[in-house]
């Protein structure tokens, strides 16, 4: 389903590329493939109308999918003024449009000539498509232009570039295939001659512009954590195969992995089918709290009596194969566990070290893929396909990440302190080559770290750039799932039932 911001840029963009067609270039676009220079033959000017819409498709996905890219891949820490800039460029546009501000700056080129003389029409058309799909390469007719390429990036969403893009390049490709083909019959010159004498068309369509960029802006500065995010409302604890979404599984603590799921259920896990719910498998296990399955093994974390917890993983095809992944005295410091395939991936939080653990079940193999000291915790990890996401909890932030799982902290965490040092140096390297899908300030009160009515001349508390002094944020990122395109995340309010699943572009 299209998120609001994808459905008006998407109109907006079509408006934008209707209204390009007032440039010289939309005029000559007529008259060349309506005229097919001179070639009587039909076939030429439908192929010539043909590959002229495809190139300002092309043309048009090209650049805004490609400002998409690159706001995905600028510093995602920055998401909330990226989407502010975003909004605030679409809403000075929209002023602009609506007043018939001349435009500016202005690209004063248009589309080679010679090209029609020496090449094929349909080649010909096709090249003078995408000149025109990509939006800068020739005259620009109206600020929404400008705003969309803004909006693109901001959003960071190479899907919803690639949208705005194609319904972009339809808009522009509309006019000139609704004139071009009737020229020669007197109809399409007479449609021509209204156009260029009517310029209050012109103004109208770019107050319609005016009219989408003001929705854009609107929801790009309330549309809530992320353009490109959906939510699913009062849920919690996702699971995700490929990307068949988030789904309402049976019993407790459910999981979907490939063509299978599982859940708990009176002190037995069952393995059914995806598809038909029909149980393939049933296993004896009691105090479990946390389960994750594929379709080769199954992980499931219990609680003694003693309120330790283990971490245990067992194959599907061969139940008797078990092994012990990790074990602790105290709740909580073995993490909820993810698999893909053969690959099981889960956090062990100690009051020195916070780690993400990828274990081999085929061989036991097991390395380290991100730690950290006192002061950084680790939560949640989730693994598909050689990614990696996970949320990363300081005083002062919660961050949920995406990365590469391979070449990530090979030091074992049985190899002592020296290997564990190593460790969190290589995790603490590979935060560069991350990118942060969200960012939420910490639930951790800060106080200014003096006394009210004393002198504090050095002994304030250290600052966080994102946050000020007082209680923490009202919102707690919860468990995840990765899918395909899109990374699922449960986040929590600070009221009862104020708890939702978001799902936002990987």
């Amino acid at each position: 389903m299209l998120s609001g911001l994808a459905v008006c840029a998407a109109i907006t963009a079509l408006v934008a590329g209707i209204t390009g067609a007032w440039s010289p270039c939309g005029f000559s676009m007529v008259e060349t493939i309506g005229s097919a220079l001179g070639d009587v033959r039909r076939t030429v000017t439908v192929a010539a109308s043909i590959t002229f819409a495809l190139g300002t498709l092309i043309g048009g996905a090209v650049t805004f999918g490609g400002l998409a890219v690159l706001g995905s891949l600028a510093a995602h820490g920055f998401t909330g003024l990226r989407e502010g800039l975003g909004a605030a460029l679409a809403l000075a546009a929209a002023v602009a449009d609506w007043r018939g501000v001349k435009i500016a700056p202005q690209i004063r080129r248009q589309v080679p000539e010679r090209w029609r003389w020496t090449l094929p029409l349909p080649l010909a058309c096709a090249l003078y498509g995408v000149l025109l799909g990509l939006g800068f390469t020739t005259f620009v007719l109206a600020f929404a232009v400008w705003a969309l390429a803004g909006i693109s990036f901001a959003a960071g969403d190479p899907l919803l570039g690639v949208l705005i893009g194609v319904a972009f390049g339809a808009g522009r490709a509309l006019p000139v295939l609704w004139m071009a083909p009737g020229l020669r019959r007197g109809h399409g010159a007479q449609r021509l001659d209204e156009m260029a004498a009517e310029p209050r068309l012109w103004l109208g369509l770019r107050r319609l512009d005016a009219l989408g960029l003001g929705l854009c802006a609107l929801t790009l500065a309330f549309g809530g954590v992320s353009a490109s995010a959906a939510t699913i409302a009062r849920a919690s604890d996702p699971s995700v195969a490929g990307d068949a979404g988030a789904r309402a599984l049976p019993g407790a603590h459910p999981a979907l992995g490939g063509s299978t799921i599982a859940w708990d259920t009176l002190g037995a896990i069952t393995i059914a089918d995806r598809g038909s719910l029909q149980p393939r498998l049933t296993l004896a296990a009691s105090g479990v709290n946390a389960l994750a399955v594929s379709d080769s093994w199954v992980v499931y974390r219990d609680q003694d009596a003693a309120g330790g917890e283990h971490l245990i993983a067992v194959s599907l095809a061969s139940p008797s194969t078990r092994r012990y992944l990790a074990g602790s005295r105290l709740a909580g410091q073995v993490g909820r566990p993810s698999l893909d395939g053969a690959s099981a991936v889960f956090t062990v939080d100690t009051p020195r070290r916070s780690a993400i653990e990828l274990v081999d079940l085929t061989s036991g193999h097991r390395r380290t893929l991100r730690a950290a000291g006192h002061g950084t915790a680790f939560f949640y990890p989730s693994l598909l396909g050689g990614g990696l996401l996970y949320e990363r909890v300081t005083r002062c932030a919660q961050q949920l990440r995406i990365g590469a799982a391979s070449r990530a902290g090979r030091a074992s965490v049985a190899a002592g302190a020296a290997d564990a040092t190593h460790a969190q140096s290589a995790g603490r390297s590979h935060l560069r080559g991350e990118r942060v899908l969200l960012s939420l300030p910490s639930t951790v009160s800060r106080d200014p770290g003096y006394q009210a009515g004393y002198t504090h001349a050095y002994n304030s508390a250290s600052g966080c750039a994102n946050r000020a002094t007082g209680g923490g944020g009202a919102r707690q990122l919860g468990s995840t799932a990765l899918g395909g395109s899109r990374a699922y995340v449960t986040v929590s309010g600070s009221t009862p039932g104020d708890v939702r699943v978001l799902a936002l572009a990987r």
